[in-house]
């Protein structure tokens, strides 16, 4: 609120300079009285280099004050090339920024208006248009054809994946992230959207009359091998979402019936990133929360970048990147949608002499503990 308060006041008080300046005007001429343009000239040519100085000087302490604030080193490969390319770019713009600026400015001082000066009329040069023309084409194809070559080692042939790379489904959803992993086999379950699959408790319409999702299991946080590639499978069941990495510098919007997906390969662990933020001075400081250093508590996480609703800041979600042996055992802890689902079914159609007694509605109340069951399997993947 104080902020919006400064702004308003600041707004205020240049309408009111703006007013204050055509009343003095105004009386000047009502006086009969010419203005010195010469002296005004000045001070405003002053002022506008004054104004130069000072634009670069908060520009750089701005600059300053935020590097430290900046994301970490970008944790994947891809990442690096998406900087590189965004380092490029920034570059080049920044000296035709920089350049341009000066030339503009220094222009409204040189060029005022003097006694004796008169303008000099420049019509045309075929060589000025020209160059001017050619460096701003020759710039874009650079760039243009950079970003092509980044873009297709991002998004390459599927058939061209490395074989090792760990298969991970992420589908987003009013207001959590369902994220399933293949089991052992390395296979994720068939899906099929029928209106008979799929129910409250089958979001993801999963068949589970195919092997391949017997061994697969819902988790409430992303975990990746460091060095291993990983790709991910994206979707949406209700709006559009985004799957966004900050740390690893990629996002993919997640399209209702459209799937999508990336692909890359982490190069820093969690553990690495701390190493790196420890000797930041802005991640030394003491988290309130926890009495110790930022940096201890430090974790990647997957966020939603696209606004999805009114609790739309809600889904983030934990992302580590670690060592084999601990993907390992984390793996190994996890527990299959179809152990609950198959439990489930099992009870849904057992005959007993109770549900003989209660007739042709003696499976309801077992089909609903099979749905209970499943639900509870993707319970873990809605925090």
């Amino acid at each position: 609120m104080a902020t919006l308060i400064t702004i308003a006041v600041l707004i205020l008080l240049y309408i009111v300079l703006i007013q204050v300046g055509k009343t003095v005007e105004k009386v000047r001429e009502l006086r009969g009285e010419s203005g010195d343009y010469e002296k005004s000239g000045n001070i405003n040519a002053t002022l506008m280099m004054v104004f130069l100085v000072l634009f670069f000087a908060g520009i750089v302490y701005s600059a300053i004050y935020m590097w430290p604030k900046l994301l970490p080193a970008s944790a994947s490969d891809h990442g690096l090339k998406i900087e590189a390319l965004f380092n490029l770019t920034l570059l080049l713009t920044g000296i035709v920024f920089i350049i341009t600026h000066i030339l503009l400015f220094w222009f409204t001082y040189i060029y005022r208006q003097q006694k004796g000066r008169k303008a000099y009329f420049f019509a045309h040069n075929s060589t000025l248009e020209l160059v001017w023309s050619a460096i701003p084409a020759v710039t874009m194809a650079i760039l243009v054809v950079w970003g092509i070559k980044v873009w297709f080692e991002i998004f390459p042939n599927h058939d061209d994946l490395p074989k090792n790379r760990i298969v991970i489904e992420a589908t987003g959803k009013q207001f959590n992230w369902l994220i399933r992993y293949p089991g052992k086999d390395g296979v994720l379950g068939r899906r099929l959207i029928t209106k008979e699959n799929v129910s409250p408790t089958n979001e993801l319409g999963i068949d589970f009359s195919d092997p391949a999702s017997h061994d697969d299991f819902f988790a409430s946080e992303i975990h990746m091998v460091k060095d291993r590639p990983v790709e991910f499978l994206l979707g949406a069941l209700d709006v559009l979402h985004s799957f966004y990495l900050p740390h690893m510098r990629l996002k993919m919007d997640c399209v209702p019936g459209v799937p999508t997906g990336l692909s890359f390969t982490p190069i820093r662990s969690n553990d690495d990133t701390r190493d790196l933020l420890k000797e930041n001075p802005d991640w030394q400081k003491i988290d309130p929360e926890t009495n110790e250093p930022r940096w201890k508590n430090f974790k990647y996480e997957l966020a939603c970048a696209e606004l999805c609703g009114k609790s739309h800041y809600g889904m983030q979600m934990n992302v580590f990147v670690e060592s084999q042996k601990e993907y390992d055992a984390w793996m190994n802890a996890q527990k299959p949608i179809y152990a609950g689902a198959a439990k489930a079914d099992t009870a849904a159609t057992a005959v007993t002499p109770e549900t003989m007694e209660m007739g042709k509605d003696s499976t309801v109340a077992p089909a609903k503990e099979a749905g209970n069951a499943v639900e509870a399997s993707t319970a873990n993947a809605k925090h």
